[in-house]
C-alpha cells in the first residue's frame, strides 16, 4: 500500500511555567515552540491527497488558539489570581512540559486529520518527537 507524507510546519509564541521541572522552568517564561506536523495519506485523487492549504485551514486555528497565552496547569495557584484579576490565559490539565504539550495538540488535530507524528521544539536546540506507530 502506498502512503504519502506531507510535513507543516508552524509556530506559536506563549509563556508558561512548570512547577515540577525544577527552579528555571518553574519561573514563568516564554518561548517560541516551533512545531512540525507529520501527515500521512492512503489516497490520492489526480495526483492530490490534501491541498497544503486546506490542512493549514484545520490545524493553524488549533495550534494558534495558545498563541501569545499564558499556558498554566490547572491546578497552579496562579490560575486563581489570574481569573479574580480578570486576566486572560489558557488553563490546561497537565504540568505545561514541551512532552505534555506535544501529545496534546496531536490529539487534537488527529481529530480531524491522518496525523502520525508531531515535533515540538522549545528552544533552538531541544525538541521532543511524538509519534504514534499504526
Amino acid at each position: 500500500m502506498q502512503e504519502i507524507k506531507i510535513e507543516k510546519k508552524y509556530h506559536f509564541y506563549a509563556a508558561h511555567r512548570n512547577k515540577e521541572a525544577g527552579e528555571k522552568c518553574g519561573r514563568i517564561h516564554g518561548h517560541t515552540y516551533n512545531i512540525v506536523c507529520h501527515f500521512a495519506f492512503q489516497d490520492m485523487h489526480n495526483g492530490l491527497t490534501m491541498l497544503f492549504s486546506d490542512i493549514d485551514k484545520i490545524t493553524e486555528p488549533i495550534i494558534k488558539q495558545y498563541d501569545h497565552y499564558l499556558l498554566l496547569y490547572k491546578d497552579d495557584l496562579l490560575c486563581e489570581l489570574l481569573n479574580l484579576a480578570n486576566e486572560k490565559f489558557i488553563e490546561l490539565p497537565f504540568e505545561t512540559s514541551a512532552e505534555n504539550l506535544s501529545i496534546w495538540i496531536f490529539n487534537q488535530i488527529k481529530q480531524h486529520l491522518p496525523i502520525v507524528k508531531i515535533e515540538l521544539a522549545e528552544t533552538k536546540t531541544s525538541n521532543v518527537i511524538y509519534e504514534v506507530s499504526n
